[in-house]
């Protein structure tokens, strides 16, 4: 089936981390009155609101309409709101909803919003609301069950490929000394390898700073067709492709190659645009512990079977490398607000992509490719989903 171009006219990912003075409205409509800004348009021409949101209901209580109250106390109401939920995939969720109706005809200019408060006074209601992103039964009241997850992952990637807690450190020092780069970032404080083997243990062989925390936040985006940014003026990268996929109830899928829900998203993305793997100029990818970057690139044919250690090691993955990877510092240094980190990934790389990153510029960023992955179901992750952007 054809679809049309759809272009991001305005892109912004606000402060990320732990915030517990600010409210989630108060979150919303910062980002919504900046993207609005970046883009240069009003509320007026907006046509529609996508809204990415994993654990409004479990930690704010607010389940059904959260889209409707966070947008509605920043001046937007009365057009169609569509609230999102697909664990860590929420935001990327709602950047393809959006990137589909405008891909398809439905509407010209829509808003995406993600957004996400997850610091709340009793710790446990945090834990709780990432425990229901999962099928699996928490063994640690006080630790996310997606630890043992990715522990699981690292195990089984060092004991196939040789890969070591070194290995490991070295991609989290190289997201620290990005997030250095990040004003917004959650994390900005840089750590040798060495410091960050010396940390302490969460489960083994992961330490502290090869983790992300818990952060809150939000990222928005505008979206517009061709039709409407000649009209108006606007201009801005064009989503080439975006592909999202569930992931595999069985178990089947864990460790095998090219059966993993990434690997399977990345897949039809490709597909959608004709553009190979080789071709992305930088990507920003989920994160949510070190190790987790390397099975991304790989899954997503980046980097070969274990040839992402070859890639670490060589520096290839860190800014002025060949294929820099989470400038921004990723979902353990930026921060991961659940909701909200989809769509940080899509305005990291619209800025990327028009030449405005400052210090943070990749040279010569042509193609970018922004992937999350959320949930557990069985082996896999309950859903991927992976953007590829281009001028």
């Amino acid at each position: 089936m054809a679809f049309g171009q759809v272009l991001v006219a305005g892109s912004h990912a606000g402060r990320f981390g732990m915030l517990p003075e600010r409210t989630i409205n108060a979150l919303a409509r910062d980002a919504v009155e900046a993207v609005l800004a970046d883009a240069g348009i009003g509320r007026n021409l907006l046509n529609a609101a996508y809204v990415g949101n994993a654990f409004g209901g479990l930690i704010q209580g607010q389940e059904t309409i959260l889209g409707q109250i966070v947008l509605g106390g920043a001046g937007i109401h009365s057009l169609p709101i569509h609230n999102l939920k697909n664990a860590c995939s929420s935001g990327a969720d709602a950047i393809h909803m959006g990137w589909s109706a405008i891909a398809y005809g439905q509407y010209d200019c829509v808003l995406v919003l993600g957004v996400e408060k997850m610091t709340h006074s009793d710790r446990t209601r945090t834990m709780g609301a990432l425990a229901s992103a999962t099928d699996r039964v928490a063994t640690d009241p006080g630790r996310s069950v997606f630890m043992d997850v990715n522990v699981e992952r690292a195990e089984r990637y060092m004991q196939e490929f040789g890969a070591t807690q070194r290995h490991f450190a070295l991609c989290a020092a190289k997201n620290r000394t990005h997030a250095m780069l990040n004003d917004n970032a959650a994390v900005r404080k840089r750590m040798s390898v060495d410091e960050i083997l010396a940390d302490r243990v969460v489960l083994g062989p992961l330490t502290r700073s090869m983790c992300g925390g818990i952060a809150d936040g939000a990222a928005a985006a505008i979206l517009v067709s061709p039709a409407f940014a000649r009209k108006h003026g606007l201009s801005g990268p064009c989503i080439r492709a975006s592909g999202v996929v569930s992931g595999d109830p069985e178990g089947k899928a864990a460790g095998k190659p090219g059966a993993s829900a990434t690997a399977r998203a990345a897949r039809a993305a490709f597909e959608q645009c004709g553009i190979a793997p080789g071709d992305v100029s930088l990507a920003e990818v989920h994160d949510p512990t070190s190790p987790q970057e390397l099975f991304d690139l790989e899954d997503m044919g980046l980097a070969a079977r274990g040839g992402a250690i070859r890639l670490v090691e060589e520096g290839a993955t860190t800014l002025g490398g060949r294929l820099p990877v989470n400038v921004s510092g990723g979902l353990t240094c930026r921060g991961h607000p659940v909701g909200a980190t989809g769509v940080a990934q899509v305005a990291e790389l619209t800025q990327q992509l028009r030449g405005r990153a400052g210090a943070a510029q990749v040279a010569n960023a042509r193609v970018g490719l922004a992937q999350m992955a959320g949930g557990l179901l069985g082996g896999d992750s309950a859903v991927s989903v992976v953007h590829i952007l281009s001028n």
